[in-house]
């Protein structure tokens, strides 16, 4: 008997198909992975299922029994539970608190410590260790992580949801985790995962739905299939394959940070005091679980944040004390981590976007005049050159709000890869991004490398680091804990320093 069936399924919005005829079972002691580019309809289909949309057509059965939830709530009461990508953690309650939220006990009120008791039971169990009565914002990621798995667990939900699961986890904190879910399989879980890696989906799944434009165009038995027939299905080819790093970096320079340190009052040192360097025609990859600063970093080398102490050089030239256009002027690019936040204007449109940081200059415009013609002849050869899709007649005029992710990240791409550029610093390039718009984010900072620019990337994926990096270097708790080479990066080595093992200490094992 099937634990969940989803039959003929169709959505639409504005007219448009998010989701048109898919079809999805899920079986009992079964992961089933649901892969698909940005705006293939995955999560449409899945807040669906949770009860966040309702289906235009098509039916829901659980255990054989049609169902339609309204709310989140009748899903979790049904026994669907779901973890989203952006946990819905209370940061400053405690983790029992906020797997006990909103529930009641048999009178009304809660029994905390037989809560406590079972919370316990259930971390044990299945080895998602936790302290019940830690706060959450003094957990990590992955600890944050087990803490929503809990709160399912603990509702005694059957089937799990799971949206991009080990994005901002270390190697070896993903293999913990799919040790946790092959152990749910093993008790009858049914587990729905959403990812992009296509190694994850090999190593962790029994079945692959895959779904290209709203529409299903497969399902595969994940041990009779392979990546490139994966990725055929998803993007209609396969990948190129692995980046071609030209030549060796020069011996000069083109970024130098010196003794650089980033304090904040009342939060303590985000960046202890460290050199580094990016030489020309180099990628300077910054590994490291998302919060140890690598966003400080990223500010402090652009300027949105004054360093505490130390120099920058860029070039040979001090910038220290410049100003954020002054530092892009001398040739610092910046690729945000929050596309949306702090490099977009998203109510503007795609061709006010592109010239965000060169309207008041020729050939766009002279004093107070602006030349449209320029600016639309930019837009046009910037949106060919990076394949950036406008849906409708708007075209270089459409509104950026309504462009998918991937959209949004090449425009941005786009902008920041000027001919003045020097340094790219490139922050997460390439989060949330389907398989085919990472391959080509990833191909245009190589292409930079290539040219004899600097690269300082930025990522939680560590796949990417070491598949375009020259050098890594890894980030724990504000400082750098290790520089390695392309030559002598192991995914152990670099998992291990996201830790916080030091080098000496890994040298001993």
């Amino acid at each position: 008997m099937p634990l969940l069936e989803m039959k003929h399924i169709c959505k639409s919005f504005s007219g448009v198909y998010a989701n048109e005829n898919i079809s999805l079972t899920v079986e009992k002691g079964e992961i089933h992975a649901l892969l698909g580019e940005n705006g293939a309809g995955k999560t449409t289909l899945v807040n669906i299922l949770f009860g966040l949309y309702t289906a235009d057509e098509g039916e829901i059965y659980w255990k054989e029994q049609p169902v339609h939830f309204s709310s989140p709530k009748e899903a979790i009461a049904t026994g669907i539970g779901m973890v989203q990508q952006h946990f819905s953690l209370v940061r400053k309650m405690t983790v029992l608190d906020n797997v006990i939220l909103n529930l009641r006990g048999n009178r009304f009120v809660l029994n905390r410590a037989a809560a406590k008791k079972r919370l316990v039971e259930l971390a044990e169990k299945y080895q998602l260790y936790v302290d019940p009565d830690a706060k959450v914002c003094d957990l990590s990621v992955g600890e944050q992580q087990r803490v929503e798995i809990l709160k399912a667990l603990y509702r005694n939900v059957e089937l799990l949801i799971l949206d991009e699961p080990t994005g901002v986890l270390t190697p070896q904190e993903t293999e913990q985790f799919f040790e946790v879910l092959r152990s749910l399989k093993k008790e009858g879980y049914g587990i729905i995962i959403i990812t992009h890696r296509m190694s994850e989906i090999m190593s962790i799944s029994d079945k692959v739905t895959i779904l290209r434009d709203g529409k299903q165009v497969a399902d595969l038995v994940t041990a009779q299939t392979n990546p490139d027939e994966l990725s055929h299905y998803m993007i209609g080819r396969a990948l190129s394959g692995e980046m071609v790093l030209e030549g060796q970096p020069k011996e000069e320079d083109i970024l130098y940070l010196e003794h650089i340190s980033l304090e904040k009052r009342h939060r303590g040192k985000h960046l202890e005091p460290f050199d580094l360097h990016i030489r020309k025609g180099e990628i300077l990859g910054i590994a490291g679980v998302e919060g140890n600063g690598q966003k400080e970093l990223a500010e402090v080398i652009t300027g949105i944040q004054k360093h505490t102490s130390g120099k920058i050089w860029l070039d040979g030239e001090e910038i220290s004390h410049q100003s954020i256009y002054e530092r892009y002027e001398s040739g610092v690019s910046y690729i945000s981590e929050d596309r949306q936040k702090d490099s977009l204007v998203t109510g503007m449109s795609i061709t006010e976007n592109l010239i965000l940081r060169d309207y008041r200059k020729p050939p766009f415009a002279k004093g107070i005049l602006t030349n449209r013609s320029a600016i639309m002849q930019n837009a046009a050869e910037k949106m060919k050159e990076y394949q950036v899709r406008a849906s409708g007649k708007s075209g270089a005029d459409t509104i950026v709000r309504l462009l998918s992710g991937g959209n949004q990240q090449k425009l941005i791409i786009a902008r920041e890869l000027s001919k003045q550029a020097k340094v790219i610093v490139a922050s997460q390039p390439t989060r949330g991004l389907d398989i085919g718009a990472t391959e080509f984010v990833r191909s245009q900072l190589v292409a930079q490398r290539n040219k004899g620019k600097g690269v300082l990337l930025i990522s939680a994926d560590l796949e990417e680091i070491m598949a375009v990096s020259d050098r890594i270097a890894v980030l724990f708790g504000g400082k750098i804990v290790g520089i390695l080479n392309r030559e002598e990066a192991t995914v152990q080595k670099i998992g291990l320093l996201m830790g916080g093992i030091t080098g000496e200490e890994i040298e001993k094992q």
